[in-house]
């Protein structure tokens, strides 16, 4: 009987401490990205939970629970919870970063409309490439490197995706160069889509990818009946998941003019590797606040022309 209830207690404790370490692994929000910075003007800092030194707030910055947000005079800031909760702070502000908003705040903080969304851009972020504030899309310096030949400008290559409705593959031409073959295979290694042409804007027709898929695509110049081959790369489509939630949110960005939505349809195509497509919303969130030299950076950082 006692060595039943020696074994049951010693069950018991190591139940009991499996649950409390899986409790806290699972509880423990510190290391979660809750709120994106959506919008930025002027001077801005943040101090990571449990430490000291503040850091520059930067556009697409994710923050974790505990992270506390200081704004100077003239700042504006605006942030963006996975919740979907937006709060924009002028001035001098400083506020504390919870799960679903701020649970301290001292200066100016308005709640704005929130944004519906929010909770797929968190998740496809995060899936994206935790911790970045770029997401899916590798910085400027890596895009111009990693090219295979004289071929500059070869869209998509590796970190890009497409649409598959809307699939358009482009590259640089070559001086001197009058025909090119151009040849696409999906993750296994069959040929779906091949041809040859002068052009260096390849359109394909609809049916020729399916959302969510890998694929490669190789490049060669044609001279003289010889081939040479340029190029070649691997790249992925969305979801169609991923592709319905944006295609509907981009319609409601554009429709409101509104800059904060502009940019978190700019993060959103970023976490999905939509390189143009992002660049595209940039250049036009720009237009709307020209002197906004955190939208100029991001610009920059993803290689926009």
């Amino acid at each position: 009987m006692n060595s039943w209830i020696r074994n049951m207690g010693l069950a018991a404790f190591i139940f009991l401490f499996i649950l409390g370490f899986l409790s806290s692994g699972y509880s423990s929000d510190t290391e979660e990205k809750v709120a994106i910075v959506c919008f930025l003007e002027g001077k801005t800092w943040f101090t990571e939970p449990g430490e000291r030194e503040r850091n520059e707030l930067n556009l697409f910055d994710w923050m974790e629970v505990g992270a506390v947000i200081q704004t100077e005079l003239g700042a504006k800031v605006v942030i963006a919870f996975s919740t979907g909760e937006r709060y924009e702070l002028r001035g001098k502000t400083k506020t504390t970063v919870g799960a679903k908003g701020f649970t301290s705040s001292t200066g100016s903080v308005e709640i704005l409309t929130p944004v519906p969304v929010m909770p797929r851009i968190a998740a496809i972020s995060q899936e994206a490439r935790p911790g970045s504030r770029l997401g899916g899309i590798r910085l400027r310096s890596i895009w111009q490197k990693g090219q295979k030949g004289p071929i500059s400008r070869f869209y998509p290559s590796e970190g890009a995706a497409l649409l598959a409705e809307e699939a358009v593959l482009t590259f640089e031409p070559i001086d001197g160069v009058k025909k090119y073959k151009v040849e696409i295979k999906d993750e296994s290694g069959n040929k779906i889509f091949s041809v040859e042409t002068a052009s260096t804007k390849i359109a394909t027709y609809p049916s020729v990818f399916k959302p969510g898929a890998k694929y490669s695509w190789k490049v060669w110049i044609l001279e003289k009946g010889e081939r040479s081959l340029l190029s070649e790369a691997v790249f992925s489509t969305v979801s169609e998941e991923n592709t319905r939630a944006r295609n509907d949110f981009k319609a409601q960005a554009y429709q409101s003019k509104d800059g904060v939505r502009l940019l978190l349809l700019a993060q959103m195509d970023m976490a999905l590797g939509l390189r143009k497509e992002a660049c595209k919303t940039l250049r036009d969130t720009l237009a709307l606040f020209p002197d906004n030299a955190e939208i100029k950076n991001a610009i920059f950082q993803i290689g926009c022309r």
